[in-house]
């Protein structure tokens, strides 16, 4: 075991202070131990600075001032005095060190002060929060993520997101992961479904952010939840829609099928009677036979606004022109209908934008003082497309309060429908601009031709 004649010894030989600022340092302190003015001690702290920037530690300059205080003090009788004023100038020359010190313990206490509150919250939050690297490897979770896929945290280091991502998710995953290694994609939100360790497919809804380190993207990290519950509501809502729809289309029959039969019913037991009356009274039945008429093409409207059989047998288009043109008349707006479907959509898609631009139009009448309707029409790659532009008096989207006249539950109705389907309603208007009412579908497959 060594000495302490020989640690000290080698303590001594590692603190031992360069030439330059030892023979500084001796000057400068026998001149304070001299006279002690202010402007010696302000020159300690130059030199605890300039050892400071030198990268010598405390050590190193209490070694200094052991070396300087033995040469200025080796044949000095006046020992005692001059020991307090060098013990003063020691500390002066300390100073930014204990300054240095005093900063980085109080920016080391408030460092880990905020890594346990950011503990605290990572690991309490409701919602899973986690991080992976660019590999797609997860690099760190948190305990609602061990709870609701069955793995242990460390568990979960092990696996990759090819492991716990729903197969047909991979590839929109890859793709995030891809976009954000090469720069494309800061923050990003998307629904997947993970697989637990139980085999069940959970679906969440994921929120992204990209991690960097010294301006490197070297990962990303995020807050997922799971929404299962929200799925099943929408399910529900979306056969809700359904059976409603289905309704909606039995009572369109029926004025159109069944009232259209008595109707003309009607018109034949009419003619029948008119045969059995003199000539002169005949015609008294003429107004009779007109009121049948209006009657008759009245239900027809009805019956094919609530719920158009060309909606079914020749599309979306043929549809809207039909609506557009029976509102036209009856308000006498100028509307018009542009663009180009491409291809048949999926029943419960065309129904929704007829539904939308249904309400629309309601607005644009009893709202908006328009006089002029756009209805286009856009299917572009997997998403399907429609505007509604008038040019009436607009108002504030944001003074919206539903129910309201402008916005109220048909509107509502509108984006619970368009919603359902994974699509989203947008308003874009101002006072004195007119209207803009865009709904946005994803309708899948190959883009149409």
């Amino acid at each position: 075991m060594p000495s302490s004649s020989s640690v000290a010894g080698r303590d001594t030989e590692r603190a031992q202070a360069p030439g330059t600022l030892l023979e500084a340092y001796t000057r400068a302190l026998e001149a304070f131990m001299e006279d002690e003015e202010e402007a010696h001690l302000q020159q300690a702290y130059s030199l605890g600075r300039a050892a400071l920037a030198a990268g010598l530690g405390v050590l190193d300059m209490a070694s200094c001032h052991t070396q300087a205080l033995a040469r200025i003090l080796e044949d000095d009788p006046r020992c005692a005095g001059r020991l307090a004023a060098a013990g003063q100038f020691l500390l002066e020359s300390l100073s930014p060190f204990e300054i240095t010190h005093r900063g980085y313990t109080e920016a080391e206490l408030e460092r880990k002060a905020s890594e346990r509150r950011y503990r605290e919250l990572f690991e309490n939050a409701n919602d899973i929060v986690f991080s992976v690297d660019l590999t797609g490897r997860v690099t760190s979770v948190n305990r609602a993520a061990e709870e609701l896929s069955g793995y242990s945290r460390d568990e979960v280091r092990e696996l990759d997101l090819t492991q716990v991502v729903a197969p047909k998710y991979l590839p929109l995953v890859g793709e995030m992961l891809a976009r954000t290694a090469r720069g494309e994609l800061d923050r990003a939100k998307f629904e997947i479904e993970i697989l637990t360790r139980d085999g069940r497919a959970v679906p969440i809804e994921v929120h992204t952010a990209l991690l960097y380190d010294e301006g490197r993207p070297v990962g990303v990290h995020g807050i997922a939840r799971d929404i299962t519950e929200r799925r099943r509501m929408e399910q529900a809502l979306r056969q809700l829609t359904e059976r409603r729809e289905q309704e909606v289309q039995r009572i369109a029959h029926a004025l159109h099928d069944e009232a259209g039969q008595l109707l003309g019913s009607v018109h034949l037991a009419l003619m029948e009677f008119a045969q059995q009356l003199p000539p002169g009274t005949r015609e008294r039945l003429a107004p009779v036979k007109r009121l049948l008429g209006e009657i008759e093409e009245e239900l027809r409207r009805l019956s094919h606004e609530l719920r158009p059989t060309i909606l079914d047998d020749l599309g979306l288009r043929p549809a809207l022109e039909y609506l557009a043109a029976g509102v036209g008349r009856r308000s006498g707006l100028a509307i018009t209908v542009g663009g180009d479907i491409g291809c048949a959509l999926p029943a419960a898609a065309a129904i929704a934008v007829y539904r939308a631009v249904q309400e629309g139009l309601t607005n644009a009448v009893r709202h908006a003082r328009a006089t002029a309707v756009r209805i286009q029409l856009e299917h572009a790659g997997d998403e399907f497309r429609c505007a509604v532009v008038d040019d009436g008096v607009g108002f504030d989207p944001e003074a919206l309060r539903p129910p309201d006249a402008r916005g109220g539950l048909g509107l509502l109705g509108i984006r619970e429908r368009v919603g359902t389907l994974g699509g989203a309603v947008h308003i874009e208007s101002r006072p004195g601009a007119g209207t803009v009412l865009r709904i946005a579908i994803p309708v899948g497959g190959a883009p149409c031709p």
